[in-house]
């Protein structure tokens, strides 16, 4: 795989906008037509070898290209963006709208990623070892229903802010630390996994898809109906031990009540009293969900 290195010149005072560097316009291309590629500093138009020092390799196709952001990327924007093949690496945070539309590939954030990480992804692979902030896999603001990830997956090592997954149309998104408010808000389909707490209210409005959360849940919406205690679940492909307490919703939305979240029986004391409306002794839950 041919790697590309893009180091900034000078600290970014203004966001910076990067949506054309990708694998799919950098394959190809030789290096002086790369460093004409438009970026924006701001609202000024800028080429990219005037914002960044460019070393390395390019590939003669997409899905045989690495490209490396190094130095000062919190205030760069939108990497990723509708990349469908090879690979992007982040040596530090990333900004705004990172793997927005993306439709393949992979791209790994070694910092923290900022707010509507993997917006409208389709397909690929997005991996953050630090922090996330709102809106992971999220629609943006105003657009139709139901229009945020679709497919594709992304791994949080850390936490993540409010509203994860909210709008997600498929797909899955797998947080290990803590979770913000409404995670999979408005959610049709796709997989949630929250392996930390959660500050609330997961699934509001949602009419299909799943939300398993492994720690702490502050409150649940009054409109999801409990179901049964499950043995088990399952995310993606893998099996998760439980037991797990099974709610269905939102009904506010949809009364089919497709939706199902499910929250861990041990950290949740609290919820202890719907175990009253279990017919079957616990021996006898239900294994998979």
């Amino acid at each position: 795989m041919a790697t590309l290195i893009l180091k900034p010149k000078h600290e970014f005072t203004v966001p910076v906008e990067v949506e054309k560097i990708i694998p799919d316009n950098i394959a190809g291309k030789s290096l002086d037509e790369v460093l004409k590629i438009r970026v924006y500093e701001g609202n000024r138009r800028r080429t990219l070898g005037e914002l960044f020092e460019v070393s390395g390799e390019v590939a003669e196709k997409p899905a045989e290209q690495e490209i490396i952001f190094q130095r000062n990327t919190c205030r760069i924007r939108r990497i990723g963006e509708e990349m469908s093949a090879g690979k992007i690496i982040i040596e530090g945070d990333a900004g705004p709208l990172a793997g927005f539309k993306m439709k393949g590939g992979t791209l790994i954030i070694k910092g923290n990623a900022g707010p509507w990480l993997g917006a409208k992804m389709k397909k690929g692979f997005i991996e953050v070892f630090g922090d996330a902030e709102g809106f992971v896999g999220s629609k943006l603001r105003g657009e139709e229903l139901y229009s945020g990830m679709s497919g594709g997956m992304i791994v949080i090592h850390g936490n993540a802010g409010r509203e994860i997954g909210a709008h997600m149309a498929g797909g899955a998104i797998l947080v290990e630390g803590n979770a913000g408010i409404l995670p999979g808000m408005h959610m049709a389909k796709g997989e949630i996994m929250i392996k930390g707490n959660c500050a609330g209210w997961p699934g509001t409005h949602m009419i299909g898809g799943k939300i398993i959360i492994l720690g702490k849940v502050e409150s649940i919406a009054p409109s999801f109906y409990f179901e049964a205690v499950k043995k088990k679940a399952k995310f993606v492909k893998e099996k998760i031990p439980g037991p797990f307490y099974l709610f269905l919703g939102d009904v506010l939305d949809n009364i089919a009540i497709p939706g199902k979240l499910l929250i861990s029986v041990k950290n949740n004391p609290h919820l202890k009293y719907y175990e009253q409306f279990v017919e079957e002794v616990k021996d006898e839950w239900v294994e998979i969900v």
